[in-house]
């Protein structure tokens, strides 16, 4: 692969969108939410890409990456009126770290502890990072939307 950054820039992004639509069918999501999935996924992996290729550890580039998986799928689900669930499951399939999982337990049948220790700890804080820009994603989700909501019933309730 060449050192183009746009090159690199555009690979990424359309893997990333490719694996997050093909997740979504496997996952049976609506056909309608596909696309929407896809840039989700995008926007998601090129936040955990661009943090970790400029040297920020795998938990920062995780809940960063978590962050805006979530903030974009509570976007995409307010949009087309569908669950956080359809657009952040097939969106997170980008990051989750499937290979380092595989290459960790083939460390640890092989009997190279040092090296399934670090693949182990490396999918954990990519874990513990995924969960915890998920939850504060919600918990500022629920704040701003829920203001909204609040100030609605607030209105409906004076109107009468």
């Amino acid at each position: 692969m060449t050192h183009d950054p746009v090159y690199q820039i555009a690979y990424n992004v359309v893997f990333s969108f490719l694996s997050s639509v093909t997740f979504g069918m496997i996952c049976n999501v609506p056909k309608r939410s596909l696309l929407t999935a896809g840039i989700v996924g995008a926007i998601g992996w090129m936040g955990y890409w661009s943090l970790s290729s400029h040297g920020n550890g795998v938990f920062l580039s995780s809940v960063l990456c978590s962050l805006l998986l979530a903030s974009a799928g509570h976007v995409a689900s307010r949009l087309h009126k569908m669950p956080l669930t359809v657009f952040y499951i097939p969106g997170v399939a980008p990051v989750v770290p499937g290979i380092t999982s595989f290459e960790a337990f083939r460390d640890l049948i092989t009997h190279d502890y040092p090296a399934a220790a670090a693949g182990f700890l490396h999918v954990g804080y990519t874990a513990v990072g995924l969960t915890c820009g998920l939850a504060a994603s919600d918990i500022l989700a629920r704040m701003i939307f829920g203001r909204r909501r609040r100030r609605a019933n607030s209105t409906r309730v004076s109107d009468h």
